[in-house]
Parts: C-alpha cells; structure tokens; sequence
C-alpha cells in the first residue's frame, strides 16, 4: 500500500493542481482577450484561450520539487531549468510568432542544458545481439567536464527532433495531449517495470503523466484552452529524458511516439522531394488527410490514440527482436493509412496552410 501511495499522491496532486491553473488559465485569457488567432484556414472557428502548456509545466515543477520522496540531483535541476526556458520562449512564441530558427535554437540550447546536467548516451544496444553501438568514443574536456561527442550529437538530435514531432501533432482537440499522456503512463510502467526498477523515475513520469491529464481536461475535443508552444515542446522534451533515463529505452519511446515521429518524418521527406521547406504548414499531416474522409475530430483523436496505446503496452511486453517486428508492423500500418487516404489529400483542410508550421498552434 505505501509504495502505492508514494505514486498515487503526487500523481492526484499535480493532476489537481493542473486542473486549478488550466480553468484560471481559460478565465484569464476570456477576461484578458488572449485567444489563439482565428484565420479563415484553420480548423477552429471560434475564440479559445492559449497558454496551457504553462499549467502542465507549472503543476509538473512544483510537484517534483516539492517531492519529498525525490532529490534534487543535477539531473533534475536540469529538468526544471530546462522547462522553464520552454515555458518562457513557449509563452514568447505564442505572443510574438517567433521563426523556426529561434525555435530551433531554443530546443538545442535545452538539449545542451541536460548535456551539461549529465546527461549522457553511451551506447544504443544491438537488437540483433552482439557488440552494442557505442556513442562514448569520441570524448571532450569542456570546463573540466568530459563530453561524449557522439552521445551529444545522439541527444540533441533526439530532443529537437521529439519536441518538433509533438509539436507538430497539435494539430486536434486533445490529440498531442492524449499522446503525451500514453508517452507518460508508458514511462511509469517500464520504469517501475522489473527490467528497469527506477521508483524515483516512476515517480517524475506519474508527476508528469498527472499534470498532462489535468490539461487535457479541457483540451479534448471541444478544447476550451490550447496547449500552445510551451506545452508541445515540453511535451516532447520529457518524453525524449525520461526515455533516456530509463536505462535508454529509446526502442520503447519509439514505438510508443512512432505515430508522431514517422508522420513528421514522412511529412517532411514529401516537402523536401517538392521542393518546399520542411518548416512550412500544408495539409500532409495524416490526422489531416483522416479528417479528409469526413472523419470528426473526436474519431481521428481516438484512432490515433488505439495506435499509439497498443504500440506502447506491446513495447513494454516485448523483448529486443519482438520490438524490430513492432516497429516493421508500426511503419506498415501508417504507409497503409497514408496510401489509403492519398486521394483525399486535397480536400483536406490545414490549420496553418502556408504559414510556418513551428509557429502552427492547435
């Protein structure tokens, strides 16, 4: 029973506390008029409050910090600086529509911050058996710490990419929300899991798994408050940690997020062969071509929702050959979707058609 409570308590409180700041959050932009932009393109055509990202970030912070049964570590000092950098360019970018470029600079800078933590890669295992791919050839003496050169490039590009790959599913009521959330109960379980035995990382993962669900509360279709910059990014910068603290399971946060991660990548591998920025809005996204078939939001949400779930229980059942198969099986369902949906690409209707997709809001 204690080991129980030790994660059902933080758990109820940061959902608690995520439920409070979110409706604060929706009366504070009604009574303050800070509505995400309506456009003649987008889904949304009404007014509904942004900012949301900041009750997740906020509910997760103070829970974890205020954990007694966590120690602050250098670890998780980096966590909370890096989230706050993300809440402040978050709530920046939603105000001022920043480029991608300073996106994209914001996101490494979060990266190197965890470098500079300790966090660290040494190596991706051999699925196949064997000699695993060590990362920790190559070492540098920075301010007499030593860095991974491999292992630092593994994990920027890790970071960056999930950040933008969630980033990039806000495009539904609740539908990067509801993915984080998967992302995060997957997290729990593997880290409490036998294989891993991680409690303290258990416990981050249901602190986080708590103040998503809060959110999407209101975030499910019909959203009453969008999540906003600030609440993608970290969504995508927790789930590409916690992977890595988890003894590396990157294999587990792939299957799990292999929804996101192959939508991004397929989406821009298309605008790259047409000649187009990877960085500009069109209607490619697969929830888009989804809604192309006359499907709702809510179903498409749900959908997307059964793939990533079954994905992610089966990752944590399956062994290293078993997760190869999950991920074969994963990249076979989403090119049957794509390729079923190709015909109604045109008539499915972009949120930020035209614009730059990283400044692209729910």
């Amino acid at each position: 029973m204690s080991n129980l409570i030790i994660y059902l308590q933080p758990f109820l409180i940061a959902l608690a506390l995520s439920l409070v700041f979110a409706k604060a959050l929706i009366l504070f932009g009604k009574k303050y008029q800070l509505f995400d932009p309506l456009k003649e393109n987008k889904i949304h055509k009404r007014e509904i409050a942004r900012f949301g990202g900041v009750a997740m970030i906020v509910s997760f912070l103070l829970v974890m910090f205020f954990s007694k049964n966590l120690v602050i570590d250098h670890l998780k000092w980096g966590i909370v600086f890096s989230s706050i950098l993300i809440l402040v360019f978050g709530v920046y970018d939603d105000l001022k529509n920043a480029s991608w470029k300073k996106q994209i600079l914001v996101q490494v800078l979060v990266a190197l911050l965890m470098i500079s933590a300790g966090l660290s890669v040494d190596y991706i295992a051999n699925p196949f058996g064997g000699a695993e791919f060590r990362l920790d050839l190559f070492n540098l003496q920075i301010f007499g710490l030593s860095f991974s050169v491999l292992g630092s490039l593994f994990i920027i590009f890790w970071i960056v990419g999930l950040m933008n790959a969630m980033n990039w599913l806000d495009g539904l009521d609740g539908l990067s929300g509801g993915v984080g959330f998967i992302g995060a109960i997957t997290m729990f379980f593997l880290s409490i899991s036998p294989l891993v035995n991680q409690p303290p990382l258990g416990i981050i993962s249901i602190i986080f798994a708590g103040s998503i669900l809060g959110f999407l509360a209101f975030n499910f279709f019909p959203a009453k408050i969008f999540m906003g910059t600030s609440g993608s990014m970290f969504l995508g910068f927790m789930l590409a940690v916690l992977a890595i603290f988890s003894g590396g399971k990157i294999a587990t946060a792939l299957l799990v997020l292999g929804f996101p991660i192959l939508d991004a990548t397929w989406v821009i591998v298309q605008r790259i062969k047409a000649g187009k920025s990877p960085f500009r809005g069109d209607n490619l996204h697969l929830h888009y071509r989804l809604l192309a078939l006359n499907w709702s939001q809510k179903k498409v949400t749900l959908f997307i929702y059964c793939i990533c779930l079954i994905f992610g229980v089966a990752s944590i059942l399956s062994q290293s050959y078993g997760k190869i198969f999950l991920f074969i099986s994963l990249f076979l369902v989403i090119g049957m979707i794509y390729i079923g949906t190709s015909k109604k690409r045109s008539s499915c209707h972009s949120r930020e058609d035209g614009n730059p997709e990283f400044n692209s809001k729910n």
